[in-house]
């Protein structure tokens, strides 16, 4: 059953945290996001949100992703 509350990762703002509840896309999409350490329940900040560009910490591990991959993660808001 989806989550209602649930948004694409490209639709929150700078210094929002977040739990993600899905990885969407093709097999290759998801497993190369699983490979970087994005899990579903794992906690998510937004640092920074530059143009198309996001800066994230997941579990404490840095990241940069572009928009098109934050739109395959799927989150439920906490902030």
């Amino acid at each position: 059953m989806p989550d209602k509350n649930a948004i694409r990762l490209d639709e929150c703002h700078q210094d929002q945290t977040c739990t993600i509840v899905a990885l969407t896309g093709d097999l290759e999409t998801k497993l190369h996001l699983v490979n970087l350490g994005f899990h579903t329940n794992s906690h998510i900040k937004v640092l920074l949100v530059r143009g198309d560009s996001y800066i994230l910490t997941v579990d404490g591990s840095r990241f940069a992703v572009d928009k098109k991959i934050a739109h395959f993660i799927k989150v439920h808001p906490l902030s």
